[in-house]
């Protein structure tokens, strides 16, 4: 038995060493296991690897843009959500009203919209500007003849050639130099086939891509959204349209026959069983019954369990969603799932997407389009000189009536208990209420406070000669002390309140508040 044991050994040895020797096994990885055929050539995990599938065509993404409407909806959300809440450029009324007039009649918030549909699309867009300074398109921008832009006109990849120099850079006149960038666009539209030169036009593009690309015609514009989500659109579809075909399949009717397989061994016992089952079948829809053999049939229904299809569907939307960086609230217009889920993380993370898509594809272009529309009022003399500008989006997140109320009274509470605490500190002697209203006065908490602190440029705010919170001059002390007494009509128009010239107080307050009974009279004050 030992003899046996020692032969086997050596036999499986042998064969090691063969397929060792053949060079079926690697050793380089490490651990070969042949028993279990960890990192032989037949372990499925270790030669595993990424082969690029074909590359649809730009038809083939048109197609799928117009009848996928999951597919439509991934690429319209984003650019959508972007131009939905405006922008701000921080000038003054008149220069503000003329850039958002001009906007409008360009229809700008469409057009960009648009744009970047197609630059998600087809992966990039430009915007032909048509300006009027006296050239034509495929000559560089006059800048000092611009007088206006008639009309902006989209074209996708699809249609654009770029056109590179040979030195792989190109001055341009109105920005730095760019490596890398073309000169000229050749458009072969519907529209009509032009060349235009890139002075005259916002360029949108989906992204970036690595020099050593293998997608030569995406190196310049960026990766069209499909060629990325494919896989996982597929799934999500294919898995709702497999979920209402299993619901039609759970109830399985099942037909019974005697003797079935003698008579599809006969020449017309096929069509006959087919003729019996078709006949069933039609009784069934038809008449809602049924009529079989007592004796030799039995017909009956096997119905089947479809639990775990919702959590297989719902993985499919889930590797969607975070592909498209669009949460499924959005896309598919589901609820917030799970306990406590309000679904705030998954609308922080898809604003912060939108941003992304603002600043790459909108912010340089608009930048642009806003400069040349402001160069065009100056050379038309609407405006005297360019007026410095700062564009900035509106805030994506907006608050409905019950958050902002619950905000402002958050901030109320806030605010009380700081004022509290300042009260606390001032009756304790550890502050002085002097400096609790010049911080109150360097955050901007009031329009005016009380006492007033009249600005200095150099030594910042100071406070007036009559302080009502303390006394800070000589004269004020004396007043405080009792040595003198301020005129209830002085301190009344101390803290805002003027007083006819007719009327005299015959009372007398002190800056500690202790007052004489009295009457008002504009007749002399009586003799003691």
């Amino acid at each position: 038995m030992q003899q046996r044991k020692s032969l086997d050994e050596y036999r499986m040895e042998e064969r090691a060493r063969q397929i060792i020797d053949d060079g079926r096994v690697s050793r380089a990885d490490g651990y070969v296991n042949l028993l279990s055929r960890y990192g032989s050539q037949q372990d499925t995990s270790v030669h595993t690897h990424f082969e690029p599938e074909q590359l649809p065509s730009d038809t083939q993404l048109a197609i799928h843009y117009e009848y996928n409407g999951l597919f439509a909806r991934i690429i319209d959300a984003p650019a959508e959500e972007a131009v939905k809440k405006g922008f701000d450029l921080g000038l003054d009324g008149e220069a503000d009203q003329l850039v958002r007039d001009t906007l409008d009649f360009l229809d700008w918030e469409e057009l960009a919209s648009t744009a970047i549909k197609w630059a998600r699309l087809f992966g990039g867009c430009i915007v032909v500007m048509l300006i009027d300074d006296g050239r034509g398109l495929d000559e560089p921008v006059d800048w000092e003849n611009v007088q206006s832009i008639e009309e902006l006109i989209p074209f996708d990849r699809s249609v654009v050639t770029p056109e590179y120099l040979d030195d792989g850079g190109y001055f341009f006149t109105d920005r730095t130099q760019r490596h890398g960038e073309c000169e000229y666009y050749t458009v072969a539209s519907e529209k009509g086939c032009f060349r235009v030169h890139e002075s005259r036009c916002l360029v949108f593009k989906n992204g970036c891509l690595p020099e050593r690309t293998t997608q030569s015609e995406y190196k310049y514009w960026g990766i069209p959204e499909y060629i990325r989500i494919r896989q996982a659109l597929q799934d999500a579809v294919v898995s709702h349209g497999s979920a209402i075909k299993m619901l039609e399949k759970s109830v399985q009717p099942i037909y019974k026959m005697q003797r079935m397989s003698e008579m599809l061994a006969s020449e017309e016992g096929e069509s006959q069983i087919l003729r019996r089952l078709t006949l069933i079948d039609m009784a069934r829809g038809l008449l809602n019954s049924i009529a079989i053999d007592s004796e030799g049939e039995d017909y009956t229904f096997q119905q089947f369990q479809l639990s775990g299809v919702k959590d297989i569907v719902d993985s499919a939307c889930n590797m969607l969603s975070a592909l498209t960086n669009i949460p499924q609230t959005i896309l598919f217009g589901r609820a917030p799932a799970g306990e406590n889920a309000t679904g705030e993380g998954d609308m922080e993370n898809w604003y912060s997407y939108v941003e992304r898509v603002q600043k790459i594809m909108l912010k340089k272009n608009l930048n642009r389009l806003v400069r040349i529309v402001l160069l065009a009022e100056v050379n038309r003399g609407k405006l005297k000189e360019m007026p410095q500008y700062r564009l900035t989006f509106h805030p994506l997140w907006s608050l409905s009536e019950l958050e902002q109320a619950t905000l402002e009274q958050n901030r109320a509470a806030a605010g009380l208990s700081r004022a509290q605490t300042f009260q606390t500190y001032v009756d304790m002697q550890a502050l002085d209420p002097s400096e609790v209203r010049r911080k109150l006065a360097a955050e901007d908490v009031f329009d005016s406070v009380p006492g007033g602190l009249e600005p200095d440029a150099e030594n910042g705010f100071v406070q007036p000669d009559m302080d009502l919170f303390g006394a800070d001059t000589e004269e004020d002390e004396n007043r405080r002390t009792g040595q003198e007494q301020m005129p209830a009509g002085d301190v009344l128009t101390t803290i805002g309140i003027n007083l006819p010239d007719n009327i005299k107080p015959l009372f007398q307050m002190d800056i500690d508040g202790k007052t004489k009974s009295g009457s008002w009279s504009d007749e002399p004050e009586p003799k003691p």
